[in-house]
């Protein structure tokens, strides 16, 4: 062997050895991505309290799936079983040149204010699948359900709220709709993180009209409707 072959041979057992042994934190940082605690290496961790942006995942397993790597795809598999009080999680998310997506996530997120006033508990996703691809939703899937955490007078919200994500314009969009086809709840998210949150209460409210003002809502052509924008 010569003195090159033998420099070039070391150097690739340093790189395979590195890859081998790299630490998982190494690609959970990140501007979207926050944890307390990162444990392990990327082809056997484990993360406590994930969050992506605003939105609470919990402690998860994490893993770097290999064969994807050869496509060219870093794809992260998140797993938990379940637990009292921490539903389980399973799921991957993947990226790869020229965009990021989310597949075959089953979990229970808390999401919190974002739905004010609605006093939601949480959003369930059943397969949920969203692939963005040059900065545009390009495909979606799955199942999304909201709970809630009481009922609101005047409305039957008691069963919660389905939907079958898509994309439109660019955007994924989560058009919810409650048992009664009179209540819905938009949701929008860009690539970049924009979300906005159409909340729309069909039908005759007028009982509830000052309740509903106060609380931010305004009478339009189809019923009552609130707006909220942000960013995850």
């Amino acid at each position: 062997m010569t003195r090159r072959s033998y420099i070039i041979a070391v150097a690739v057992l340093l790189v395979v050895a590195f890859s081998i042994f790299m630490p998982l934190r190494t690609i959970v940082d990140g501007n979207q991505i926050s944890a307390r605690k990162v444990d392990g290496i990327i082809w056997d961790g484990s993360i406590r309290e994930l969050s992506l942006s605003k939105v609470p995942i919990g402690d998860v397993n994490a893993r770097l799936k290999f064969l994807p790597l050869l496509l060219g795809r870093a794809e992260i598999a998140l797993s938990r079983g379940d637990a009292p009080f921490a539903p389980g999680i399973s799921g991957s998310v993947t990226k790869r040149f020229g965009g990021v997506s989310i597949d075959r996530f089953n979990a229970t997120l808390a999401i919190g204010a974002m739905f004010d006033p609605l006093p939601v508990e949480d959003i369930i996703l059943q397969d949920f699948s969203a692939r963005f691809t040059g900065g545009r939703c390009s495909e979606a899937g799955g199942a999304v359900r909201m709970t809630l955490t009481k009922a609101i007078p005047g409305l039957d919200l008691s069963n919660g709220l389905l939907a079958k994500p898509r994309c439109d314009r660019g955007q994924l969009l989560i058009p919810l709709l409650s048992q009664s086809a009179t209540e819905h709840v938009d949701i929008r998210l860009s690539a970049d993180g924009a979300y906005s949150v159409t909340i729309l209460l069909e039908g005759d409210n007028s009982l509830n009209a000052d309740a509903l003002a106060l609380t931010g809502f305004r009478k339009g052509a189809r019923g009552y409707q609130m707006i909220k924008r942000g960013r995850l």
